[in-house]
């Protein structure tokens, strides 16, 4: 019987431990998701039945009322971000009801005229997923924070 006991005694333990663990947020985004987490339960208690755009919106006043803002873009990102946006809006007009890989194969030439190559993008994520086997690799027990700096040094030195 207390061989039984100390077992419990011990899986409570180890059980407890990992689910404190496991609820912890490691990192300085955890304060901005609880925020965002309370934004959006508030939202939704102030507006039942909203759409999702709207929703959004009544969370990003609630985020910028607590201090809390979204990545603000460069003037070129945002430029290219515009552009973009509009190719992909022309393709989808021009070529109703198409499936994703004609209109991908259609946005192809208006993408480069925008500055993006789609080739390139499949390279450079191709290129951070090898980073990320490497560093997982190289360091099997290390934090989220750790590892997500040592792929953007790896990303950035080839």
């Amino acid at each position: 019987m207390k061989r039984v006991l100390a077992v419990l005694i011990g899986a409570g333990i180890a059980v407890g431990g990992g689910a404190a663990a496991w609820a912890g947020t490691a990192g300085p985004g955890g304060a901005n998701r609880e925020a965002a987490k309370a934004c959006l339960t508030q939202a939704r208690q102030e507006l039942p039945g909203a759409d999702k755009a709207t929703l959004r919106d009544a969370v990003k006043a609630c985020l910028s009322a607590a201090g809390i803002e979204g990545r603000t873009l460069t003037p070129e990102q945002q430029a290219k971000r515009d552009s973009v946006k509009a190719c992909l809006e022309g393709v989808k007009a021009a070529n109703p009801g198409a499936d994703k890989a004609t209109l991908r194969q259609a946005a192809g030439t208006c993408l480069q005229d925008a500055g993006v190559m789609p080739g390139r993008i499949r390279a450079k994520l191709a290129g951070a997923r090898e980073c990320l086997a490497e560093v997982r690799a190289a360091n099997p027990g290390a934090d989220k924070g750790t590892v997500r700096s040592l792929v953007k040094e790896c990303v950035a030195a080839k």
